[in-house]
């Protein structure tokens, strides 16, 4: 699916910080027209057309969904203005790529996939976890059964401080639940519990249980500046169908080095996902194997000539939408998450577990 250019003609809807680093991206990519931008910032959307010559440029994105010649459409809101954006362009017939979260709530997230498959346009979410090369080997490993039965899977992250705006970085808008929908957990927390979902090949949820935190203290100008209203710290529990579970916790802030990175186990073997590496028994003998990562990348580029489809979120949509490659649905695990995230959310908030 090409223009007679032979490129994929996007039109991208906000020029905001990760708006401008979409099209940066794609100016790297040969196989790319940036067609249009539209943002209510006319001023700004002129501007950072100007810089990278960008033919056209609305303050109305309905505008820009009639212009025939564009063929897919990369959403970069904030979190609650997912949905229409997405669910309009659609419906206008483009293929849609999607900043993460997919969206604020799970019902939102719904709407957006079931619009996909109404309209046969392809929906994609930035889940760029999924693509690291840790992450595809690892998925390789499972598949290839090399784990056994996977049981248990974990992610743990903090920062010490990284809170948006409060600690020193990007906008209010980042901590405040009318728009962004939530915190630390939607922020990126997703990534971790993403390309937890997504090596555990997207199973049906059974039970969620979590809690969440605001507890370190900040600069109260910034507090009251900022309208600070997510959550810093999230924790929870999520019970697969199949008997698997998954522990999670993502801090912006906290009194604690770093946590303990994305671990899965299964009944022959175990791996840690940065570095990549494999825990089982060799001959009977437990042992701990480096998997050499830079070495299945290398393999995989000399076997396949759109490999690099598989490094970027963005590199793999357009690929996908050219036909050069396999689609990797991460508006499946980003639905997924969704529904995790926003059951995570209840249940801190009733102090119960959330029955799927």
């Amino acid at each position: 699916m090409a223009g007679q250019s032979g490129k994929v003609r996007v039109g991208i809807i906000g020029t905001g910080q990760i708006g401008k680093s979409h099209v940066r991206k794609y100016k790297e990519m040969p196989e790319v027209e940036v067609a249009a931008v539209a943002d209510l910032r006319e001023e700004e959307a002129r501007r950072v057309a100007a810089e990278h010559g960008i033919p056209k440029v609305f303050t109305d994105y309905h505008e820009m969904l009639k212009v025939g010649e564009i063929d897919a459409v990369d959403v970069c809101l904030h979190n609650h203005f997912h949905r229409p954006a997405t669910v309009a362009a659609l419906e206008a017939g483009k293929h849609v790529y999607c900043e993460k979260p997919m969206a604020a709530t799970a019902a939102d997230a719904r709407a957006m996939m079931e619009a996909s498959r109404r309209t046969g346009k392809r929906l994609m979410v930035q889940m760029a976890t999924v693509f690291t090369p840790e992450a595809q080997a690892a998925r390789q490993m499972i598949e290839r059964g090399a784990l056994g039965r996977v049981y248990y899977a974990k992610a743990s992250h903090y920062r010490r401080r990284g809170r948006p705006y409060v600690d020193g970085y990007a906008s209010q808008a980042f901590v405040q639940k009318a728009n962004s929908g939530g915190g630390a957990l939607l922020d990126m927390g997703i990534y971790h519990m993403g390309m937890m979902v997504y090596l555990l090949g997207v199973p049906e949820v059974e039970t969620v249980t979590a809690s969440t935190f605001q507890e370190i203290p900040m600069d109260d100008e910034r507090r009251r500046d900022s309208g600070y209203s997510v959550e810093e710290f999230v924790t929870g529990m999520v019970r697969f169908r199949g008997d698997v579970t998954m522990f999670f916790e993502e801090a912006w802030a906290s009194n604690m080095d770093g946590g303990t990175g994305d671990q899965v186990m299964g009944s022959l073997g175990g791996l840690k996902l940065n570095p990549l590496t494999f825990y089982g028994e060799h001959g009977g003998l437990v042992g701990d194997t480096p998997i050499n990562v830079d070495m299945f990348k290398r393999q995989r580029q000399l076997m396949d000539p759109y490999a690099a489809a598989y490094d970027n979120p963005q590199v793999h949509w357009i690929h996908t939408l050219l036909g050069h490659t396999a689609f990797i649905d991460t508006g499946a695990v980003a639905l997924k998450v969704a529904e995790i995230s926003e059951a995570m959310y209840r249940s801190a908030e009733t102090r119960k577990e959330v029955v799927f």
